[in-house]
């Protein structure tokens, strides 16, 4: 069977035996996918001295029903190093990266969200602000991957929101002041943060021209750190160093 070639975004790397990587990948056309690169730490050879964490390789494969696929070549073509130079960004690339990994499965294709972690990678490497990428990135997993909560609306009942409705990923969304006592968990955000959220969503909003005030930022920092919480059983081990700057 001749090799695969997918452009892939390295999610993460062990290392395995003496000289080999086992890499963690999203594509756009196989979705996530797992492999080992045999001899991949050797300095000379197919995979030049080692795969990187956060580069993009044409990635060559061959895929297996019995276990890892078996890479065979990786020719790397973007590695985003200003990202590397950067604290903040570094810390919000992992982040992107690690929900990468949680949010999506082995050959399950979703390109639209490989998309938006590639363009968010590019947008830190370029010195955007870090916040502002995050939220955009994360609003659109969510749509794109189907998770969007209710946020211009009560999910519960229908109703308008107050100024700082209840956010409850529990119970779809935004919940009112009647609704918003079935969850004791629910955060207080303001209905501006979930109108933010919506908007960034949809990608109605040029992020070369957005700002958002310290107050809007912890909201949507706050419910964000909810919502992955919710879905995913705990909080991303990278949330802790993304504190609103």
């Amino acid at each position: 069977m001749p090799a695969t070639t997918v452009r892939a975004l390295c999610l993460a790397l062990y290392d395995y035996a003496n000289t080999s990587q086992i890499g963690v990948f999203l594509t756009r056309e196989m979705g996530q996918v797992r492999g080992l690169a045999k001899g991949a730490l050797r300095p000379t050879g197919s995979f030049e001295g080692g795969l990187e964490v956060g580069a993009v390789y044409d990635l060559s494969l061959l895929p297996r029903t019995d276990g890892l696929d078996l890479l065979t070549r990786a020719r790397m073509v973007e590695a985003f190093p200003a990202v590397r130079g950067s604290e903040a960004a570094l810390n919000a690339a992992f982040f992107v990266l690690e929900l990468g990994a949680q949010l999506t499965v082995e050959h399950d294709p979703q390109p639209e969200f490989f998309d938006a972690a590639i363009g968010s990678l590019r947008l830190l490497d370029k010195g955007a602000p870090r916040d502002i990428v995050l939220f955009a990135f994360e609003a659109s997993a969510m749509r794109l991957l189907g998770f969007m909560p209710a946020v211009e609306s009560c999910a519960g009942c229908g109703a308008v929101l107050p100024v700082r409705p209840a956010f409850s990923p529990r119970y779809g969304g935004a919940l009112c002041a009647a609704c918003g006592p079935r969850d004791p968990g629910a955060k207080p955000v303001s209905a501006g943060a979930l109108r933010m959220l919506a908007r960034l969503a949809e990608g109605a909003i040029p992020l070369s021209s957005l700002a958002i005030d310290a107050r809007v930022a912890r909201d949507l920092r706050a419910a964000f750190n909810l919502f992955w919480l919710n879905l995913l059983g705990r909080e991303p081990r990278s949330a802790r160093f993304l504190d609103p700057a």
